[in-house]
């Protein structure tokens, strides 16, 4: 059982998604940012086949799929005889993916990480997930554990959006009833130094994540991101639909920090 007192809203609305087949309409996922922008995503986007995929014609060796949910990516890739394993912090996602036939173990980048998990060749932080690589100082924090488990000549696949901008709006506050999900981080504009850092947070009917730091970084920017952690940005490759704001990027180690 799930004791997280946020609840598992990922968990839950990917449960609700695999039981309708992946079906559009079976869950949706409420993205909330501090700025007051929200958007809705039908879990269906992650029951779809490898055909809907722009992001997964390099992935290559041993593959840590770090975000895994349930198990989008890496049941595919599974089943197609790469040597993968991913990780979630939500217990629902990685339960999921386990059914699913994925090497899958709670855990997230770079404070929880699964002891034993050996080295890779290739990091996915796909659907959006380099978003989770936040302010500076996280940031560092991240690819240095990842430099810690790559292989020479290590890969880092990942994709992420870009939000339109707004005005901030005023924080979401406690309520008298003790709403554990609370207010946004203060202080982001403080810390930011590439554009695109928020807070954000995910709902699925009661349940909600806390709130996190995301860098929903435009992609000329990216190489200012992660200067100074020992990877660095090869090749940025934007959807090609018509007004997406959704771009794939690859990085390599090139130093371990």
């Amino acid at each position: 059982m799930h004791d997280d007192p946020f609840g598992d809203p990922f968990g839950e609305a990917y449960r609700l998604g695999h039981a309708g087949g992946g079906r559009p309409g079976s869950a949706h996922l409420i993205f909330e940012l501090a700025n007051g922008y929200c958007y809705a995503q039908d879990v269906a986007e992650y029951f779809t086949g490898a055909d809907t995929w722009w992001e997964c014609d390099r992935i290559a060796g041993r593959v840590l799929d770090i975000g895994c949910g349930p198990g989008r990516h890496s049941a595919q890739l599974a089943r197609d005889g790469h040597d993968i394993v991913g990780i979630d912090t939500s217990p629902g996602a990685v339960a999921l993916a386990r059914d699913r036939g994925v090497r899958a173990e709670i855990g997230g980048v770079p404070d929880d990480l699964p002891a034993g998990l050996g080295t890779f060749d290739t990091f996915l932080m796909l659907g959006a997930n380099l978003g989770l690589l936040g302010d500076t100082e996280h940031r560092h924090r991240v690819l240095r554990a990842l430099a810690g488990l790559a292989r020479p000549g290590a890969q880092l696949l990942g994709s992420n959006v870009t939000f339109p901008a707004r005005p901030p709006a005023r924080p979401p506050s406690r309520s008298s009833s003790g709403d554990a999900t609370g207010a946004a981080r203060p202080g982001v504009a403080a810390r930011a130094t590439v554009p695109g850092l928020t807070s954000l947070r995910v709902r699925h009917g009661f349940a909600a994540s806390p709130w996190h730091d995301f860098l929903g970084c435009p992609p000329r920017h990216l190489a200012d991101a992660v200067a100074g952690t020992g990877w660095r940005v090869e090749e940025v490759r934007e959807d090609s639909a018509a007004g997406s704001p959704a771009y794939l990027a690859q990085l390599r180690l090139v130093d371990r920090p």
